[in-house]
């Protein structure tokens, strides 16, 4: 079985050991059975799916974790008489691929504030991003790849650094 099937198998058979199928009993039982499958990857060849699970929940709190800190930049910046705003316009070489990462990256960039996804080159290999309050380009661009970081993650792919060139 995979992961999340023999989650929620696990989830439904402790609402029902506990003789209440609630959402709050449902819920427990994920967080228990989610408790057997991390310490018994190897048994139950859910090792995969643990770390799926665990990258996404640490790709969300670093997006809000960042999300919380552009914001407070952003009002900051916007609390000056005169903001020391730097807007440019950055190309950031990808290495995520396919619609749903491609999507998902431009998705989280782009509800920080002080970024906004452009667009892609023709072969989808370059982020085009707006950013504004970063004091470099390159400091922009290692924000993006930390961003990429966390998808790769989530998406269960190493996240390597393009090569130079690409």
């Amino acid at each position: 079985m995979q992961g999340l099937a023999l989650n929620v198998l696990l989830a439904v058979v402790w609402a029902l050991l506990a003789g209440e199928v609630s959402l709050r009993e449902l819920a427990v039982g994920s967080l228990l059975g989610f408790a057997i499958l991390a310490v018994f990857p190897r048994v139950l060849g859910t090792g995969g799916y643990v770390r799926r699970v665990a990258a996404a929940l640490s790709f969300l709190g670093f997006f809000l974790r960042e999300l919380t800190v552009a914001n407070v930049q952003v009002a900051l910046f916007a609390l000056r008489p005169r903001p020391p705003l730097r807007p440019m316009i950055v190309a950031v070489p990808l290495r995520v691929q396919g619609d749903a990462a491609l999507t998902l990256l431009t998705a989280v960039i782009t509800l920080m504030p002080g970024t906004v996804a452009l667009g892609f080159s023709d072969d989808r290999r370059v982020l085009y991003a707006h950013a504004i309050g970063t004091p470099s380009a390159q400091a922009a661009r290692e924000a993006i790849q930390r961003v990429e970081d966390h998808v790769l993650r989530v998406l269960d792919r190493p996240p390597g650094r393009p090569e130079a060139g690409t």
